[in-house]
This record gives C-alpha cells, structure tokens and sequence, in this order.
C-alpha cells in the first residue's frame, strides 16, 4: 500500500450512509452546477497539505491530491464536514468532536510534534530565501590622516 493517497467518492461512501454521500453530492446544486465533492476534497487536500508543509522537516508527494494514508480518516471527517456544512445540515456533536481532534492533530503536525508517512514520490522541498538584515561595526573613528 502506497504512503499517500487520494480521497475518492468510494473513501466518503464507506464513511458514511451512500444515500447521506449521494444526497450531499447532489442536492441544492444551481442550474448547470457539477458535483462539488471533488473541489471540497481539493480545498481539504489542500489544508491537510499546507499543515504538513508548515514543518520543515516533512516532505509532500508530487501528487497535489494525495495525503499521507494515516492521514485518510481526518480527511474523510473533514470532507464530510464541508459537504454538509454546504447544505446546512447540523453536525453531530461526534462529528464536532473528531473534527477538533482532527484540527488538534493538524496542529502539532504542523509544529513538528507529530510525524507524518512520508511520500512515495516526494517533490524537493522549497528552498527557503534566508532574509538578513544588514549590519554595521561601528569602528573607532581615526582621523583621516592615520589611515595611511
């Protein structure tokens, strides 16, 4: 089994009820609107993503959809969370819970105290410009003619 994984529609179906995935994919859609679980997915990919990022010690895969496979519960409970978020349909208070274990996690991943798997097939990390502020010894004033 790869380290990283995609989050596919078969991933939210075997989270939950198909019929509450189905409805969620396909309810309040405006006229000409598609299926919105796969930009909610990308946007949630995204924000695990950039929480792993935040540590400069972890490595992202090539694949901009793909997540660490640990990571794949967290980003189901997430998703979910959006979709019904997008229908204002409430969350149970489990569903609150997990997902502020969830954020809780995301945190100390992000600050380097949790490991993540790394990726199969990593992307160089970024290099990241050294900024320097400028400084100046201040030297003993000598008068010109001592300089020679």
């Amino acid at each position: 089994m790869p380290n990283w994984i995609s989050i596919t529609v078969t991933d939210l179906n075997d989270a939950k009820v198909a019929a509450l995935v189905d409805a969620l994919r396909t309810a309040a859609l405006a006229e000409g609107q598609t299926d919105p679980t796969r930009r909610i997915t990308q946007e949630v990919v995204d924000y695990i993503r950039r929480k792993i990022a935040s540590c400069a010690k972890n490595l992202l895969d090539a694949d901009t959809a793909a997540i660490p496979a640990g990571l794949k519960a967290m980003c189901v409970d997430l998703v979910l969370a959006r979709m019904k978020g997008r229908l204002e349909i409430e969350l149970t208070q489990d569903e609150r819970d997990r997902i502020t274990r969830h954020e809780s996690d995301l945190n100390r991943i992000a600050a380097c105290t949790d490991v993540v798997e790394q990726p199969d097939n990593a992307i160089a990390a970024p290099v990241q410009a050294i900024s320097s502020t400028p400084s100046m010894k201040e030297r003993a004033s000598r008068p010109v003619w001592e300089t020679y």
